[in-house]
């Protein structure tokens, strides 16, 4: 009698068992995503490679970013203040905009004009810059870390090794909030820019994208800040030398804006080449996913 009172409540606890198992093993596999994408070499390499490869479209467009930049901020340096933020941004968002359009197109076999790109690319200009809004907001952290650091700094909070152990926990831990909020909504500003796609639809979408695959992406940004780096370097080392040259042999030379205006340039095809790094993962992982 036991024993079939036994039997009868293993098999009664049996369908719970298997849900639950059969729960756990779902949770697992949302919860850990595999990302099958190229490396990160390739993926810097191929960055440049798609920009060559459309040269006719994105030089043009850096002179007119750069011009325009000129003309709304100026190059002397007393301007570097938030009027430059401002237009910096503005700029930037028109640059990043027109690049993704460009690359999507590329990679769909469509040819286009930079005509095409400029007035057919502005439309989710909206809703880019909701996204950005949101991004502000997740930025709070870091923000809040910048004030805690410079008064920390002022009351010589920092002198004692324990409290300045404290406060570097505290920086790790608000910097690590940012990255984590910041990694969607990144992804959000390049699916925003599908047609027909509204900011919050895009968040959502990026939010489910990013799930399991935060560690990557944060990579990809450090290899990317790298490169950035490196190009910088390569690029503006022999032009400021050039300038100091020029300028202690010539007089006249003295009065010309050369390093500024090259860091302008400079600046905007960086910025193609950040909007480009960004989209081609992007689409990786899309393809993944699929």
């Amino acid at each position: 009698m036991a024993n079939g009172t036994s039997k009868k409540k293993r098999q009664n606890d049996a369908p719970r068992r298997q849900e639950s198992a059969s729960f756990k093993l779902y949770q697992r596999k949302e919860f850990v995503r595999d990302l099958e994408v190229p490396g990160m070499m390739y993926h810097i390499l191929y960055s440049f490679k798609l920009i060559f490869e459309s040269w006719k479209i994105f030089l043009p467009l850096l002179i007119i970013m750069a011009v325009l930049m000129i003309f709304l901020a100026g190059i002397s340096t007393e301007y570097l203040n938030g009027q430059v933020v401002v237009f910096g941004s503005l700029v930037f968002l028109m640059i990043f905009l027109v690049s993704v359009f460009v690359i999507r197109h590329k990679l769909a076999g469509n040819k286009i004009t930079l005509s095409d790109a400029l007035f057919n690319s502005m439309s989710p200009l909206l809703a880019t810059l909701v996204i950005l809004v949101v991004a502000a907001i997740q930025c709070i952290p870091i923000m809040v870390l910048i004030v805690a650091t410079s008064a920390a700094v002022e009351t010589h909070f920092l002198s004692t090794p324990f409290y300045a152990f404290l406060f570097l926990v505290f920086a790790g831990l608000m910097l690590l909030l940012s990255f984590y909020l910041l990694s969607s909504t990144i992804i959000a500003m390049i699916a925003t820019t599908a047609p027909g796609m509204y900011p919050f639809q895009a968040l959502k979408i990026s939010s489910e994208v990013m799930k399991g695959r935060r560690i990557k992406f944060v990579l990809r940004i450090i290899a990317l800040l790298i490169t950035l780096v490196v190009v910088s370097l390569i690029v503006m080392a022999p032009l400021v030398g050039f300038d100091m040259m020029i300028k202690q042999n010539f007089e006249w030379a003295k009065s010309i804006q050369f390093v500024p205006v090259c860091i302008i340039i400079l600046s905007c095809a960086l910025s193609v080449y950040i909007s480009v790094y960004l989209y081609i993962y992007y689409r990786w992982m899309i393809d993944a996913d699929l």
